[in-house]
């Protein structure tokens, strides 16, 4: 028989924990600039006895994984951001402006460009960002629709999930060299995105008089 939930101020309680011991986490992996973590290591930065913290990651592979839903989960939230209607101009501006937030969140939390741009993360949590992308890009897909006159359609949704990868791969390219997404290479991935989503959506789209219900 599955186990029942315990009480919501069990709940609660474990959830700050687990709060805490990510933080932790996030502070050790700062510090050494390295994703290969130490469980006893970050058990000590988050002031908690070992078995405390084994009682929720047995491992420290699933410890990151859990560091990166949390990145994603933030990432998603911006990709959500309202944009104002009556900043856009043309609809390439919504690809400028996700990505000057998502370069943004990457800058103030360097962990989290480590985790996703980095070599060391593994194939799990590179399929787990790979399926964010994809999320990413339909949540980016319905902004356009909201904001301009484009016919929906699947294959233009899944453009726009490609497009996000294409823009992560140059932004990896970068960290790979510099250990930052330097904006000459951050300008290289916005071309390189809106010459494919062009491919689908064309030059000139016309914006709509008022933006559609989200």
């Amino acid at each position: 028989m599955p186990l029942r939930p315990g009480p919501p101020q069990r709940q609660a309680r474990g959830r700050l924990r687990i709060e805490k011991i990510l933080d932790a986490a996030d502070q050790v992996i700062a510090r050494q600039d390295v994703t290969d973590l130490s469980l006893q290591e970050v058990a000590q930065q988050a002031q908690l006895p070992p078995a405390s913290l084994y009682h929720y990651f047995s491992t420290s592979q699933s410890l990151l994984m859990e560091l990166a839903r949390r990145y994603h989960t933030a990432f998603e939230a911006l990709a959500s951001h309202r944009i104002d209607h009556d900043r856009l101009t043309q609809w390439s501006d919504l690809c400028v402006f996700h990505a000057d937030l998502a370069l943004r969140f990457y800058h103030e939390h360097p962990v989290a460009m480590r985790l996703f741009l980095g070599p060391q993360s593994g194939w799990e949590i590179r399929a787990a960002d790979l399926a964010t992308n994809r999320r990413i890009g339909g949540l980016h897909y319905r902004k356009l629709i909201q904001h301009f006159t484009v016919a929906e359609s699947p294959a233009l949704e899944e453009a726009f999930a490609i497009s996000v990868t294409i823009s992560d791969s140059i932004w990896a390219l970068s960290f790979a060299r510099s250990g930052s997404v330097e904006p000459d290479m951050a300008a290289e991935a916005m071309r390189a995105r809106l010459a494919y989503l062009r491919l689908y959506v064309g030059e000139f789209v016309e914006k709509r008089a008022a933006p559609l219900d989200a």
